[in-house]
């Protein structure tokens, strides 16, 4: 493990939490609940005022770093191939945050010159913190957890996006028909999470890159398959239709597309 990824991991780390505690103190003080691309897409005070906590510290502590945050206006692509990029998603899950003050996650990514560095997302009711990278692996707070097991599509639930699954563009139905079921957390942190813990055997949804990048590097950290759902690469430029799972629920995934 390089000097930067320990430096970076350390950082993230303690931010996240911090993040994760400003975002229980206020949980009876969200305002400003405001409508983005539809009724059920919010923001809310609260990611506005995480999304400032994590540009405040990345900009003092990597003045020369880009920040790809959810709630940042500017959101600039061009320079994520090149030093650090910070995706960060301050509230994932925000309707479960305004609807029930639950199942929401923290989560911030870190590229270095376009390649996977390292990664946090905390489960925020739960305090359980998700850290680590290809070089680290992956922990749950001091647990250190399991890499990918291999196990057929039959043997495990799924995660989606319930629009996404609605519209089955991708044959999410007869995917789910060809598991142990289907389930829906609402928020692409605690899918990811889900994977990682084993609880989940797959996670199909369309996702933003803030949503992607940091639950992208613990699934890849353990061995897990994560592509779009063409089965190429993920462009992190752009949102994208993904899959993740182990390379045998993933083959399983692939034929069943295939077959329409």
């Amino acid at each position: 493990m390089t000097k930067l990824e320990i430096d970076v991991l350390s950082n993230i780390t303690e931010w996240t939490v911090e993040a994760a505690q400003y975002a229980k103190n206020h949980l009876n003080q969200i305002s400003d609940i405001e409508e983005k691309s539809g009724e059920y897409d919010l923001v809310t005070s609260l990611d506005k005022n995480i999304q400032k906590i994590f540009n405040k510290h990345i900009q003092e502590k990597y003045p020369d770093a880009t920040i790809i945050g959810e709630e940042n206006f500017d959101k600039n692509y061009s320079d994520i191939d090149k030093g650090l990029t910070f995706f960060v998603d301050p509230i994932d899950g925000t309707l479960n945050l305004v609807k029930k003050h639950d199942c929401f996650a923290v989560m911030v990514g870190v590229l270095y010159n376009g390649e996977s560095l390292c990664s946090a997302i905390i489960d925020v009711m739960n305090d359980k913190l998700y850290w680590g990278g290809i070089a680290t692996g992956v922990y749950c707070n001091d647990i250190k957890l399991n890499a990918a097991q291999d196990s057929p599509l039959k043997n495990g639930l799924i995660g989606v996006s319930w629009r996404q699954f609605l519209k089955n563009s991708f044959s999410e139905i007869n995917i789910a028909k060809h598991s142990a079921g289907a389930r829906v957390m609402g928020s692409a942190g605690l899918e990811f999470i889900e994977i990682i813990t084993g609880k989940h055997i797959a996670y199909i949804a369309t996702l933003m890159p803030w949503d992607i990048v940091p639950g992208k590097i613990l699934v890849e950290s353990l061995g897990y398959k994560i592509t779009n759902v063409r089965g190429n690469k993920i462009n992190l430029k752009k949102s994208n239709n993904i899959i993740v799972a182990n390379e045998l629920a993933y083959k399983d995934i692939r034929k069943l597309q295939m077959r329409g």
